[in-house]
């Protein structure tokens, strides 16, 4: 019995800019966890520091909706889905930065 050769399209341009957006929103959130255990407990979160967190995460998740309607329109199914994660992520950085400066 023969296997049927199995081919995976190629990557376009827009595929990698959504795993991009996806790596930039993670990172983003990331580094906002790490801002956070870095304080001593009990300190207030810096109000200047979380407006960043969610500015630059608003702004990634609109990158990710852009590169989300481009991929739509080109067809290709891994930009969709990680255009989806990258706006997925950027949203629940959002949450968290407004979480942790409610918490402070």
């Amino acid at each position: 019995m023969k296997l049927s050769h199995l081919e995976l399209p190629r990557p376009t341009r827009w595929d990698l800019l959504a795993l991009a957006v996806v790596g930039l929103a993670a990172s983003a959130c990331a580094a906002n966890l790490w801002v956070a255990s870095r304080k001593p407990v009990g300190a207030a979160m810096p109000n200047g520091v979380t407006a960043l967190f969610v500015v630059l995460q608003l702004a990634v998740s609109t990158a990710a909706l852009g590169v989300l309607g481009k991929t739509a329109k080109e067809g290709t199914l891994w930009g969709i889905l990680l255009a989806i994660g990258g706006i997925l992520a950027a949203v629940s950085g959002v949450l968290l930065a407004a979480a942790l400066w409610a918490a402070a």
